[in-house]
């Protein structure tokens, strides 16, 4: 059975969606720590330290229960959290 019309099958992209969705989060941690470090800005600890481990916890629980829509929405909450973290940090600093 192939998922949207492709060669891989839904257990293919419930691994990769927990797979990338859990190595968001050691991004979004370095991520937080160099906003703080460098620029001052603690808004980035409510984003990139709440809304990765969350969107991971999703993933890995789409993956348990064979849901991709729970997984592909962890996997947009953990991916939608850099380019909303960067773009709020460069609105601020404007």
């Amino acid at each position: 059975m192939s998922f949207f019309n492709g060669t891989g099958g839904l257990d293919l992209f419930l691994g990769r969606a927990r797979i990338m969705s859990i190595g968001l989060v050691p991004a979004c941690l370095v991520l937080m720590i160099f906003f703080i470090r460098e620029e001052g800005w603690h808004f980035s600890l409510l984003l990139c330290c709440i809304l990765p481990p969350i969107g991971a916890y999703l993933t890995f629980r789409g993956n348990r229960e064979i849901r991709p829509g729970l997984a592909a929405l962890g996997l947009a909450l953990g991916v939608a959290t850099l380019p909303l973290a960067l773009g709020l940090a460069v609105l601020e600093g404007a």
